[in-house]
């Protein structure tokens, strides 16, 4: 602590013994009335910090990058539209996947479109195929009639067993999504959960690389990038993959690594019971179909890829309108037509999508996709639950 508060500072890379010292940092700001700096060279904790100014009304905390040249506070990512190419036609024999989480909604479904164009799977989880439910069962049981599919049960937080098959992409989608306030979560808890995301994906990097690794797909969250109340230890954990990813990136430039920071994914994944009233809230959610195309994509096209693609966005208000997301659900302030036009393009960035306004107009547009339409009906920006897309005529 000093005369203007506590500081708290990190080094370049997140280190074992960070999580608690950073949380109790917080509590103590927190129950002193004083103000916390946290002051790192690429160790993160922003997103922790966040979290915090969520849960404890009063707590004011901020975040400074210490560089060669000096300090700086990082300012909010602007959106930045980016098109994606059309699908380039397979070149190659069909290369081997390894998905950890792989038994999870989200790689359930994603192995299932894999297995459909002929990668070799190997599917890496905690848990055991005993343990899925009926409908994973047999989604799991399809797969297996379409491709070569090795299952392990393995924590690849701690080791990553021996592959089935030469490996050519992965998929790192598991992870823990533990709701906790802070108040509650004990400092181990918290080391456990901040770092092993992004622990795991170094750990499988390393065992794959050697073999011909040639690209990766990082499954973080629009939560590292603005963190909600209960949702800090999941926040901080997704902040730490991103830049874990990044020194990857740098460290192996012959692999591609982008890290997909997505919102919630409607009907699948951790959060899926979540989606439908996060979507009515007016954030963007993702559809499995267009999720598991455009994480196809990311994965298999072997032109340059953005290394961070974030997806997602809070309820608007009339001073801050959000764009859409290209291809889920969202919400922006229109006030003509060619704003709605903007819109449509925005959602579905390769111009094959139809518009079907669905409602009455209103400064107000809500967008989604579905199949090859994309609909958009209008609300008042207080007003996020009267109206649903649904196809028409």
């Amino acid at each position: 602590m000093d005369g203007d508060g506590i500081v708290v500072e990190l080094g370049e890379r997140w280190r074992a013994g960070d999580a608690a010292l950073l949380l109790g940092g917080l509590r103590r700001a927190a129950s002193g009335g004083v103000p916390l700096t946290l002051v790192h060279r690429g160790a993160g904790g922003g997103s922790l910090l966040q979290a915090a100014a969520g849960e404890w009304a009063g707590l004011r905390c901020r975040e400074l990058v210490r560089t060669g040249q000096g300090c700086f506070q990082p300012s909010p990512p602007r959106w930045i539209q980016h098109r994606l190419p059309a699908p380039a036609p397979p070149s190659d024999p069909p290369g081997g996947v390894a998905i950890s989480g792989g038994l999870g909604g989200i790689g359930l479904v994603l192995a299932a479109r894999l297995a459909a164009a002929g990668h070799p799977l190997w599917l890496l989880d905690r848990r055991s195929a005993g343990d899925l439910t009926a409908a994973e069962r047999r989604l799991l049981a399809a797969t297996l009639t379409r491709t070569r599919v090795a299952v392990d049960r393995a924590d690849v937080t701690a080791a990553v067993p021996a592959a089935p098959f030469p490996v050519a992409h992965l998929v790192h989608a598991a992870g823990e999504l533990e709701l906790t306030p802070l108040d509650e979560l004990a400092d181990g808890d918290l080391e456990r959960l901040a770092a092993g995301k992004a622990a795991a994906l170094r750990r499988l990097v390393e065992a794959l690389a050697p073999g011909g690794l040639r690209s990766v797909v990082a499954f973080g969250s629009t939560e590292s990038r603005r963190a909600h109340r209960l949702f800090g230890a999941y926040a901080l954990a997704n902040e730490l993959l991103r830049r874990e990813a990044a020194r990857l990136r740098r460290e192996r430039p012959g692999i591609g690594f982008v890290t997909a920071e997505w919102s919630l994914w409607s009907a699948v994944g951790m959060g899926a019971a979540s989606a439908a009233m996060a979507g009515r809230a007016g954030f963007a959610i993702v559809p499995p179909d267009w999720g598991t195309r455009i994480a196809a994509q990311l994965l298999l096209d072997p032109r340059p890829m953005p290394p961070e693609i974030v997806l997602g966005g809070p309820q608007p208000e009339p001073a801050r309108p959000v764009a859409a997301i290209s291809g889920v659900g969202g919400c922006t302030l229109a006030v003509d037509d060619a704003s709605v036009r903007r819109l449509v393009r925005l959602c579905r960035p390769d111009g094959a999508a139809r518009h079907q306004p669905v409602g009455a107009a209103d400064r107000v547009i809500r967008a989604q996709v579905a199949g090859d339409t994309v609909y958009t009906w209008g609300s008042g920006w207080r007003d996020w639950t009267t109206r649903t897309a649904r196809r028409q005529g």
